[in-house]
């Protein structure tokens, strides 16, 4: 799935690839889910689409339109087509453009996405110089087999037809698959010699100081003409240009490759920078479009890089199957790290609706914008410091993560006077930032909670988040160097046997309400977080453990993973082991030093048979011991 995120700021990009354009459609003067004027739709199958699209208001249209924004913020609004029928079935659906006529060196142009990478549609686009009926339709441009999960642009020559009256067909020609979105269709009169720097990928938005880049990047061909060499340019700030010639293999219309630069620049003092890279000439012809040609980055050098506490955001459900596939190791596996209580990991989960809508009670607002501005599109998903997508879900990740630099000190904590929390975060900056890029994010999340309806085997939750301040959005944090930025949050909490889907509730059916409050800093443009913070308060159970008198376990029941709490008024050595009622040792951690204060240590479970079982603790000074449950 998608997901590969820009680490630069471009501050100027190509608005237009070409320098005419005959028509261009963008579907935002569509009423949905109606086409737009001139437009026409052909259904020749007469299939059924399954109720679960009925949103989509297909009823016996081949194509509508539909307001996706809320998932894809820059595309706005999209023609849809589906081959997803009940019974199934093959799509014969037809979408095909007003009449136009066609000049010299013109291209059509398009985006498409299929919005599910296991079942993704393909197309045909065809073209007919005589009429409207399908039977017209005689010449076939391209055929895409299966349209990419990541929104692509695609082109075709239309220079066979110069001179003539044409129409525009897309057809879908899938077989029981998912969605096909299409957007910003155009016709476009190109140059034959027309280069663009779309990416500077080599710069980083945040840097220590002293430090060079080297710069690279991605170079796109808008010109008619395969391109093999372009002559192109990079400046810092104010300093020389370097110049520098590239050389590619004949690239086509539209298609891109990446260059790099073989001289970096010098080292970057402390302060914002201004890098831009550019375009000159194509194939030895002086650049005339000017207005695509040209790619700058902000680069933010801090006066120190400090140690890093790694935010771990992921993306589940209680009704996805392969989400509880998931988090049956990686919640242990998480849970071991300590999560949210002060130290170098943060785990924030939010819960998704889907792909059971309305099944999952701590769906919220709250999530549903993260999952926008991350742009999910399928789960479980989990991503570190908001750049890098976690593949494997290991600790070989997470030490990655809290091996990155950071850019701001940070340090929380949190208080609760009955059913009032509040939060508070001081946020000390090593950078300072530009553009009202940069955010702070409040979050209240809970520790843990039983779901004994969860559609899935999943029943047991952690680190769910339950409401964010002032909503998934944040607030503004423009940063100034050494000029701390102080922030609270003040929450009622209310507790319920189930939450409502949509609401901030918080869960009461667990053997302990836990509360934890985890703040981040993140630039909204290239995702990078600077750093995290956190604080837990355990409501009953688990906070109020005396000295060496007892030791708190929870979940119990459990399934997957328990969490063994001791709390030492001064250093020691601990021995755990874990027996069945046959005195059988079925878990035994070697001795371990624990630090003052309360220590907690989750148990992975999971091969534990349904039964009773004895936590052992041993302490210097006695042996401890309480009883654990695991179902199944």
């Amino acid at each position: 799935m998608k997901k590969k995120l820009l680490s630069i700021t471009l501050l100027a990009a190509a608005a237009v690839n070409a320098q005419t354009i005959l028509w261009n459609q963008d579907f935002t003067s569509a009423t949905p889910p109606g086409l737009p004027a001139g437009w026409m739709q052909n259904n020749v199958d007469g299939n059924t689409v399954v109720t679960n699209l009925s949103a989509y208001n297909f009823g016996t249209n081949a194509w509508v339109t539909r307001d996706v924004s809320s998932g894809y913020p820059t595309y706005g609004k999209v023609a849809v087509s589906t081959s997803w029928y009940n019974p199934a079935g093959t799509s014969n659906d037809w979408l095909i453009s007003p009449q136009f006529t066609v000049a010299p060196n013109t291209h059509l142009v398009w985006e498409a996405i299929a919005t599910d990478s296991q079942y993704p549609d393909g197309y045909q686009v065809l073209v007919s110089t005589t009429g409207t009926t399908t039977a017209s339709f005689t010449n076939t441009l391209l055929t895409v087999n299966a349209e990419n999960s990541a929104w692509t642009q695609r082109a075709v020559n239309l220079n066979s037809f110069v001179g003539q009256n044409i129409r525009v067909a897309f057809r879908n020609n899938s077989n029981d698959m998912y969605l096909l979105f299409l957007d910003n269709i155009s016709a476009q009169v190109v140059a034959a010699n027309d280069g663009a720097v779309t990416t500077l990928t080599s710069t980083p938005v945040y840097m220590a100081p002293g430090g060079t880049v080297s710069v690279s990047g991605s170079f796109k061909n808008n010109g008619g003409a395969a391109v093999n060499t372009a002559a192109m340019s990079y400046r810092l700030d104010n300093n020389a240009v370097v110049n520098q010639t590239m050389n590619f293999s004949a690239l086509g219309f539209l298609q891109s490759a990446a260059y790099s630069f073989t001289t970096p620049t010098g080292a970057l003092a402390a302060g914002t920078h201004t890098l831009k890279a550019w375009v000159n000439s194509v194939n030895g012809v002086t650049e005339t479009n000017r207005t695509n040609d040209t790619a700058v980055a902000i680069i933010h050098v801090a006066t120190q890089s400090r140690p890093r506490n790694a935010l771990i955001e992921e993306f589940s459900s209680s009704t996805c199957g392969p989400c509880a596939g998931l988090n049956v190791t990686f919640d242990p596996l998480m849970n071991t790290n300590n999560p949210n209580t002060g130290g170098q990991v943060n785990v924030i989960k939010y819960q998704m609706n889907w792909p059971g809508a309305g099944n999952d009670p701590s769906y919220n607002q709250h999530g549903n914008v993260r999952r926008g501005f991350y742009d999910v599109q399928g789960i479980p998903y989990a991503i570190t410091n908001g750049v890098t997508e976690m593949q494997a879900h290991n600790q070989a990740e997470i030490n990655a993560a809290k091996a990155e630099p950071a850019w701001v000190d940070m340090s929380s904590s949190i208080s609760v006077v009955g059913n009032n929390i509040v939060g508070t975060t001081t946020v000390t900056p090593y950078v300072t930032t530009t553009g009202n890029r940069v955010r702070l994010f409040q979050v209240l999340a809970q520790k843990y909670y039983n779901y004994p309806s969860a559609a899935t085997s999943q029943k047991d939750y952690y680190h769910a988040m339950r409401v964010m301040n002032p909503n998934g959005a944040g607030s503004l944090a423009n940063l100034t160097v050494g000029t701390p930025v102080n922030a609270s949050f003040n929450h009622t909490a209310v507790t319920v046997a189930t939450p409502a889907q949509n609401s901030f509730d918080f869960w009461i059916n667990s053997p302990t309400v836990a509360y934890e409050y985890i703040a981040f800093v993140q630039d909204t443009v290239s995702h990078d977080v600077l750093n995290s913070s956190s604080a837990v308060y355990n409501t009953v159970g688990l906070v109020n453990l005396e000295k060496d008198s007892k030791i708190g376990v929870y979940p119990n029941p459990a399934s997957n993973a328990a969490t063994i709490a001791v709390k030492l008024e001064e250093t020691a050595s601990v021995e755990i082991s874990v027996v069945d009622v046959t005195g059988k040792v079925v878990y035994a951690k070697e001795k371990e030093t624990l630090g003052l204060g309360q220590n907690e240590i989750t148990i992975n479970t999971e091969s534990f048979k349904q039964g009773t079982y004895i936590v052992i603790v041993k302490t210097n000074e006695k042996v401890l011991n309480t009883k654990l449950t695991i179902v199944k």
